[in-house]
């Protein structure tokens, strides 16, 4: 009795353990920070989406010719968001970047740039959810300096609980994003003394 028992329950984990297995095969774990060009990044079939699932993100675009990219960025959960900031925008007039707040292309975008979009006009984006896509296309004449710089930042928003790191303006990063010399809380303060960037171990309150 006292041996089939056994049998049954050691049966029982090992099915679990497969299962675990199985599932963990499936999981796709956020890219802490990930570097991005247009030019590597777009390299696929033009109407074939991407998706990346990241904490953090660099993107950056120079003087591309003839591109038409779809990507989408994906939090690793969906009490986060996106925090988007340029760090260089100039776009030529037949070049545009369109941005949708979600998981597609399609629908209303809420941002249309082009030459006449500034950093300064655009600020910081905040998504409402954790998605963001991403969809650039350039005509065949580029011009010194044409592109862009962005950078792509998973947050939570002031309020939530945060037991990563809380920057000044009470946004909430994942704590492998500071110190790494990328302005990902917006206010600089994942790269300051305020996240203990001197190599000190950073405790979250």
């Amino acid at each position: 009795m006292a041996s089939t028992q056994r049998d049954h329950w050691s049966h029982v984990w090992l099915q679990c353990l497969l299962l675990s297995l199985l599932l963990c095969r499936n999981v796709v774990l956020a890219d802490t920070n990930k570097y991005y060009h247009t030019s590597t990044l777009c390299l696929h079939e033009n109407d074939q989406a991407m998706y990346k699932k990241v904490d953090g993100a660099v993107v950056t675009s120079e003087n591309e010719d003839d591109m038409r990219c779809v990507v989408t960025f994906q939090t690793d959960s969906i009490l986060q968001a996106f925090m988007l900031r340029f760090d260089h925008l100039a776009l030529d007039c037949n070049d545009h970047l369109y941005i949708f707040d979600g998981a597609h292309e399609y629908g209303k975008y809420e941002f249309d740039l082009s030459c006449r979009s500034t950093r300064t006009d655009v600020g910081t984006i905040l998504t409402k959810s954790n998605y963001v896509t991403l969809k650039y296309i350039t005509d065949n004449r580029s011009h010194a300096g044409n592109g862009f710089k962005l950078i792509i930042t998973a947050v939570k928003k002031p309020g939530a609980g945060c037991k990563n790191f809380r920057c000044l303006n009470d946004l909430c990063i994942s704590l492998n994003l500071t110190c790494d010399g990328v302005n990902h809380c917006g206010d600089n303060s994942d790269e300051t003394s305020q996240a203990l960037c001197g190599g000190e171990e950073y405790f979250p309150s």
